[in-house]
């Protein structure tokens, strides 16, 4: 027992804990209105720092300190980083807005007008530039039907057929 105390305490006192790069996408097909959507769950420091101009500007997201332009900039980042092609075609997302959690920003998207969906290509690269660690979780969901994929440097982008 007391082997296992000291080497917890040697293990916490080095620095063993290590910073989690991910990000996880959900996606589900809305029958009913014909339409994907999209959750994007991101730590905010992460976001921050891809997004701000430059190191002299702390970037604010989600608090009092956020500046107006924060939303413009999300959606541009995303646009950059995140692409979905339908059925073999490029689908261009509306975005929703963000919401904050404590330490997490939910982002939310919508491609419109998907009458059938046969297939789905889904390229996250969001803070692959900035970790190379960085994992990016895909989940969706169509019907009864769930498929998830793993993207990462070297795997930037997953197909699933309906």
């Amino acid at each position: 027992m007391r082997l296992i105390l000291l080497l917890t305490v040697f293990f916490l006192s080095t620095g063993f804990a290590h910073k989690f790069y991910v990000s996880m996408t959900d996606i589900h097909y809305n029958t009913k209105n014909q339409s994907l959507e999209i959750s994007v769950k991101v730590f905010t420091d992460d976001l921050e720092t891809a997004i701000q101009s430059s190191e002299d500007d702390k970037l604010w997201i989600g608090d009092k300190k956020e500046a107006a332009q924060v939303d413009s900039l999300i959606e541009a980042y995303f646009r950059k980083k995140f692409q979905v092609s339908v059925n073999g075609e490029a689908a261009k997302f509306d975005f929703l807005g963000k919401e904050a959690e404590t330490d997490v920003i939910w982002c939310y998207l919508e491609i419109k007008d998907v009458a059938k969906l046969e297939s789905l290509d889904v390229s996250n690269r969001v803070f692959m530039h900035l970790f190379d660690e960085q994992k990016n979780l895909v989940h969706i969901y169509v019907g009864d039907t769930e498929e998830s994929l793993l993207l990462m440097k070297g795997k930037e982008s997953g197909l699933v057929r309906f």
